[in-house]
């Protein structure tokens, strides 16, 4: 990120020393690291953004105490210069009561980095709703890059990201972070933030159990001139009657102004659900009552049954799509680098049929939300609507694997709602588990797939290949993957899934045989989910799985056969390898030493 290593440079002792007639509110850190932000804007499409972040004094007791005081200005930070003054593009924007209603707007030229922007007439303090922020133009194509605008991502503080782009309507971005913005008050305000911080919880969304302790990240934000040493905090988790006290001592003292992440024992409420309020309040600082502060408030999902997210990552494709290829290739690059467990489908579907087209890739396209916004390539994770966002499928991304890497974090996130086993024989194929108590009467669906891997360009061509951007190497190492042979269940979205009082569900089909497109591998695919037509937010996945083919009858594979490491560093031939889970690993990486599955084969790197 430019200037990135001139921002993480300048603490904020240095910042405030620069503005002795003016104090820093906000929420989030007034110095941070690269791993410690994320960028936003359309990427897309030329235009302009806006960002703003919300100072309350009804939630607010901090800002509440102020006033009287003035907001002398605002702080922000950019990820580049935009010299767009003159143009009336960048300026600084403070609304009163809401987004739309606009009573402060300063032009200026931004720097890459923080800039401080002065109103010339200061905004004073009262009892309305205070939003400030900025406003760029997003210029696709230029020197500039796109996603200018800069947030905080180890703690969303409601309220604290919200984007316009377009000059259309503001939403929330309630999963995103917190913008890099800052209110310029009075230097009269210091006394009134002595002793006082902020606690908000940051490892969510997450899977915790109830009336419980749990290890979480606590974001710690000091508003004061001096070093925090020792803070307590009192913990109210939904459904508790008294809330919970811990003592937490901070090691090296979090010095003026200054944030911090650190992991502690947490506590939950006694509620059940997958959208149960947590808040956390400072009450006492340094050993001495502290003033009152906003609460920090978040989410968990709390339930006794506490599974392991699987993300489920469906691709629509087409042979027929000449851009489809590109997605492949930096999604593949991402599934390559990504350490965690996940399972991959390709739905031939969403523009064009193909000869891998199935029933089920076709019936799944409502998730488009209607015939005229289907394309390829397209993707989505765990069939969720991400918060902040509107679409249950993405369009193709940078060409780098960091969009689906980031993805694919998020997904892997999401609270895993059941648990699901898959077994298999000659004769048929069992899927098991769990939902949680709190889903067993809702309408849930089965879906159970044989789904081929491997498949060469040779018999089955694909668009693409030869365009001026393509990577170098997509020819060789194209492969068409995901491709569903079958799908078991009657329904092809999957049918309904009959859950037991306890939770309990086991479905048994019967095994098939199919010839398929000569692919070197077969995976058999279940997941647990919802379909809603009307209402796209509530499609989600609750958990997924996956079987190699070959681990059905592993104790019928004969003898291992040894492998060496450097009969994989050909990427013309792209083995798919599995290990005895049902994985696929990266085959162009050397193997530890271990037995593995390849090509229905069980091997053994000595």
């Amino acid at each position: 990120m430019k200037n990135l290593r001139t921002f993480l440079l300048l603490g904020a002792a240095a910042i405030v020393g620069q503005l002795s007639a003016q104090v820093p509110y906000s929420y989030a850190p007034l110095e941070v690291s690269s791993n410690e932000i994320s960028a936003l804007g359309s990427g897309v499409k030329s235009q302009f953004i806006q960002g703003l972040t919300l100072f309350d004094p009804a939630t607010d007791p901090a800002l509440a105490r102020m006033k009287g005081l003035k907001i002398k200005g605002v702080r922000c930070y950019l990820r580049a210069d935009y010299k767009q003054a003159k143009q009336k593009r960048s300026a600084i924007l403070a609304c009163l009561g809401s987004p739309d209603n606009n009573v402060r707007t300063v032009y200026a030229d931004f720097n890459a980095g923080w800039n401080d922007v002065l109103f010339d007439d200061p905004l004073p303090i009262g009892d309305e709703r205070i939003y400030l922020g900025m406003q760029v133009y997003e210029t696709i194509g230029s020197t500039n890059p796109s996603y200018p605008l800069v947030v905080y991502t180890q703690a969303t503080v409601p309220q604290s990201c919200l984007v316009n782009q377009g000059k259309t309507s503001w939403e929330e971005y309630t999963d995103r972070g917190t913008l890099l913005i800052a209110a310029l008050v009075d230097d009269e305000a210091t006394p009134l933030l002595q002793r006082t911080a902020y606690a908000q919880n940051t490892t969510h969304p997450q899977t915790v159990a109830p009336d419980a302790d749990f290890t979480g990240g606590l974001y710690v934000h000091n508003f004061t001139a001096e070093p925090l040493r020792t803070l307590e905090i009192s913990m109210q988790g939904e459904g508790a009657e008294q809330p919970t006290r811990r003592t937490i001592e901070l090691s090296p003292p979090l010095p003026a102004f200054g944030s911090t992440v650190i992991t502690t024992k947490l506590h939950t409420g006694t509620s059940e659900g997958t959208q149960v309020e947590w808040s956390a309040t400072v009450t006492q600082f340094n050993g001495n009552e502290a003033q009152a502060a906003r609460p920090g408030t978040t989410r968990l999902y709390v339930t006794y049954d506490n599974f392991i997210r699987t993300p489920l990552v469906e691709e629509f494709t087409s042979q027929r799509c000449i851009a489809c290829p590109q997605m492949s290739y930096f999604l593949e690059k991402a599934f390559e680098q990504y350490e965690g467990p996940y399972i991959y489908i390709s739905h031939h579907s969403g523009f064009a049929k193909d000869a891998f087209t199935s029933q089920a890739d076709l019936d799944l396209t409502y998730v488009f939300g209607g015939y005229e916004n289907e394309y390829n390539p397209a993707i989505m994770y765990n069939r969720a609507v991400f918060t902040g966002e509107d679409v249950l499928v993405h369009g193709i991304q940078q060409m780098s694997p960091q969009p689906y890497l980031e993805a694919l974090a998020v997904a892997a996130e999401m609270p895993a709602m059941a648990e699901v086993n898959l077994e298999a024989t000659e004769a048929e194929i069992r899927v098991s588990g769990r939902v949680a108590r709190d889903l067993i009467t809702a309408p849930l669906r089965l879906s159970c797939y044989l789904v081929e891997d491997g498949i060469k360009t040779d018999d089955y061509p694909q668009l693409g290949m030869d365009d001026d951007d393509a990577p170098a190497d997509l020819k060789k190492v194209f492969r068409h993957n995901g491709v569903i042979l079958h799908y078991f269940t009657q329904e092809a979205l999957g049918d309904l899934l009959e859950v037991q009082p306890n939770g309990s569900y086991s479905v048994t089909f019967p095994a098939v045989q199919k010839s398929g497109f000569g692919g070197n591998a077969r995976r058999y695919v279940a997941f647990i989910h919802k379909v809603n037509k009307n209402d796209l937010r509530d499609n989600q996945v609750l958990n997924a799985t996956q079987l190699s083919i070959a681990q059905t009858a592993i104790h019928e594979i004969p003898a291992e056969t040894e492998l060496d490491n450097s009969a994989l560093s050909n990427p013309n031939e792209s083995p798919i390898i599995y290990d005895l889970s049902g994985r696929r690993l990266n085959s162009h990486r050397p193997l530890p030493r271990g037995l593995y599955l390849l090509g229905g084969r069980k091997v053994i790197v000595p």
